[in-house]
């Protein structure tokens, strides 16, 4: 049987500075940032080294960097344009192995 914690610690008048240490509100001393750093400090944070210039955000020169990642490769490209042609035109000119893809795809719910 799991245990009942005891949270006295957790009142109204403490709200605001529960909510600080958890990270939803700025810190507003070094104890409740020191509490944050406590409660964080097994985070593994993505962003290290990252920097936002709210100057380039207010004038509107910002850029957003990202990455281009290929979803699909060549091959899968070929045949999704062979089977966009095959709903077009019937299977007249549709090679086997994209009749058998196709077939087998139907029959295994497109998993």
């Amino acid at each position: 049987m799991a245990t009942k914690k005891n949270n006295k610690n957790i009142k109204a008048d403490r709200f605001d500075e529960l909510l600080a240490i958890a990270g939803y509100t700025y810190p507003r001393n070094d104890e409740e940032l020191e509490q944050f750093e406590a409660l964080y400090e097994d985070y593994n944070f993505k962003l290290k080294g990252v920097r936002i210039n709210s100057d380039e955000i207010i004038r509107g020169s910002f850029e957003k960097k990202g990455k281009v990642i290929n979803i699909q490769s060549v091959e899968e490209k070929q045949d999704i344009s062979e089977i966009q042609i095959a709903a077009r035109k019937g299977n007249e000119g549709i090679s086997q192995s994209i009749l058998v893809k196709m077939k087998s795809k139907h029959k295994n719910g497109d998993k």
